[in-house]
């Protein structure tokens, strides 16, 4: 039964997208411009270059491709622009890489923006990424099972040494450990501060994090 209404949520989520496609046709997420090329990106703009799975703190990582061009432009238009209804298209760049590890079982936890930063910029990125992750996996999301504690700089104005020592400590799990394996998601990855500071939050409560996703890895190592 279960596994019956998961199917037929995804299906309801496909027509859905189908139709408003045809009421509304498709832009290019990096450019906005006129799609006619592999969605969610047109002709000029192309395809993500691929990123390597790479392991954080003994967690195997997975990201859509590398924080450059388009994903780059894109994950910014979505992230600080108010472009919340590009959360489907590009979590399922993601999801395709996402579906050869077997995750029905998992779930996924974004994560969190602090309730200040929540309310400036309406939406939680990761936690649109997570829901969409969820549903076309046929998993469980969880946009609450992590809190961010106190209010960080952001960690693009940082340097490397200083966004661990920005986010540490700054992670909580809300209530009980969740039981089910965790997939953690985040939108962009760059020294993996942020993604080990969720990681060991999530393990102090006696959770198993056994994937760490991102739409985008910037390039060089952690």
């Amino acid at each position: 039964m279960k596994d019956g209404l998961t199917r037929l949520s995804a299906l309801f989520g496909a027509c859905r997208d189908r139709a408003l496609d045809l009421f509304a046709p498709p832009s290019c997420a990096a450019c906005a411009g006129p799609r006619a090329g592999k969605p969610p990106f047109c002709l000029t703009c192309g395809e993500p270059a691929p990123a390597l799975p790479w392991g954080l703190d003994g967690v195997p990582f997975v990201a859509a491709g590398v924080y450059q061009s388009p994903l780059a432009p894109a994950i910014r238009r979505f992230k600080f622009e108010g472009h919340s209804e590009l959360a489907p298209e590009l979590a399922r760049l993601l999801g395709a890489r996402l579906a050869y590890f077997g995750l029905e079982q998992a779930l996924f936890v974004p994560v969190p923006l602090h309730r200040a930063r929540l309310v400036e910029r309406g939406y939680n990125q990761s936690a649109l990424l997570a829901q969409t992750l969820a549903r076309e996996l046929g998993a469980r999301v969880s946009p609450r099972a992590l809190e961010r504690t106190r209010a960080t700089e952001q960690q693009a104005a940082l340097h490397r040494r200083a966004r661990g020592e920005n986010v540490h400590g700054a992670f909580r799990v809300r209530t009980a450990a969740p039981r089910r394996p965790v997939v953690l998601v985040d939108d962009v990855v760059t020294t993996g501060a942020t993604a080990r500071a969720c990681v060991d939050a999530l393990r102090q409560a006696g959770s198993r994090v056994v994937l760490v996703a991102a739409l985008a890895r910037t390039e060089g190592k952690f």
